[in-house]
């Protein structure tokens, strides 16, 4: 008996030594190089997106340090799937284990992650079934027309998190610039902006509607959520054919945010800009928010966003027009640009209207 334990003993020492030289092999740059690197950060993006959707970084964020069992167990999760979505973002110096057994807290690059979270929800969770498609998304006999999947959904969670850190405060800004009472935003999403504004003013009356019934089931929920459903109308349409409804007479301010490049081509956008003003007769103001084409070289310096923004985009078949093409298109419209505000989003800005 001890003379077989002693044989397993070294056959299984044998096989540890045999592993540890194995994986001192494999740290040649082929699989350690910039591949790998582009490899991990992939799956780290992934992790990133589910850590923001199921409340893990928010939790961080507030609490500092948290249990990984008491977490997963409070929200019904599978704690190693989990785990493993941790020890991806550990890899990437965003969390790091806490001073207790089971715990995590934030890493040297937490903040700098957790401030742009939104983008990665956008991408993955927005994006992710189209980019999984890619190679029968771009074949020419299997697009047939067809508009390539998306999740709304996604994108108006997304939109909800980095329009409240990179764009609410130039919006309030400009907005304040002149009384109003009734307002409309045309793509309201999840409706967000609205039940804020709504909330800061018990005279204020709000219409919000979206193309996508994902988003404008979202944003009913989150109205009635808020008790709002008096003063904030969340419609089914489709901005690039409004017509005028009832609901429409009073509008003063008009609002539109990261989705007026999909009125475009030029032609289509030009008559959907024209039966704007048609379809909301009192309405003074028109501040029009976008993402512009940035004809930037390639380079590692590419911002955030924007390298996934132009991609999925172009994908999609959706062009999008740069800042120039804008400035004529308002022209032509019989809208007057009187200014501009440059957001913290890459490439984008508050065209104010009048």
């Amino acid at each position: 008996m001890l003379r077989n334990q002693e044989a397993g003993r070294e056959k299984i020492e044998g096989k540890s030594s045999n592993l540890n030289n194995l994986a001192m092999e494999w740290q040649g740059e082929h699989v350690t190089g910039e591949a790998a690197t582009l490899f991990n950060s992939t799956i780290t993006a992934a992790a990133i997106s589910l850590a923001f959707e199921i409340g893990l970084l928010n939790a961080i964020a507030e609490q500092g340090s948290i249990s990984v069992g008491s977490f997963c167990q409070a929200h019904g999760l599978h704690i190693a799937s989990v785990k493993s979505c941790l020890y991806a973002l550990q890899c990437y110096d965003i969390v790091l284990p806490g001073a207790e057994k089971d715990t995590v807290q934030a890493g040297v690059n937490f903040g700098d992650i957790f401030r742009n979270k939104g983008y990665f929800l956008w991408l993955v969770g927005g994006y992710g079934k189209m980019l999984q498609n890619l190679t029968g998304s771009i074949r020419l006999e299997k697009r047939n027309g067809t508009v390539i999947s998306r999740d709304g959904k996604s994108i108006a969670m997304a939109g909800r998190d980095y329009g409240a850190q990179f764009v609410d405060r130039h919006f309030t800004e400009v907005l304040e610039q002149m009384p109003f009472k009734v307002v409309a935003d045309l793509g309201c999403g999840s409706g967000e902006r609205l039940i804020n504004l709504a909330r800061q003013r018990d005279d204020l009356r709000c219409v919000g509607m979206d193309l996508n019934r994902d988003a404008v089931s979202l944003a009913q929920e989150s109205v009635t959520a808020a008790g709002l459903e008096n003063r904030v109308t969340i419609l089914h349409a489709d901005v690039s054919k409004l017509t005028p409804l009832e609901v429409f007479k009073d509008v003063e301010v008009l609002f539109c945010f990261f989705m007026a490049h999909d009125l475009w081509p030029r032609e289509n956008c030009l008559m959907a800009l024209r039966q704007i003003r048609a379809a909301f007769p009192n309405a003074k103001r028109f501040l029009l928010s976008d993402t512009y084409r940035s004809d930037l070289p390639p380079s590692r310096q590419t911002p955030i966003f924007t390298l996934g923004f132009e991609l999925t985009h172009a994908v999609m078949g959706q062009y999008i027009p740069s800042v120039s093409e804008w400035a004529a298109l308002f022209e032509d419209a019989g809208w007057n640009c009187v200014g501009r505000r440059d957001l913290d989003i890459p490439f984008s800005s508050i065209f104010d209207l009048r």
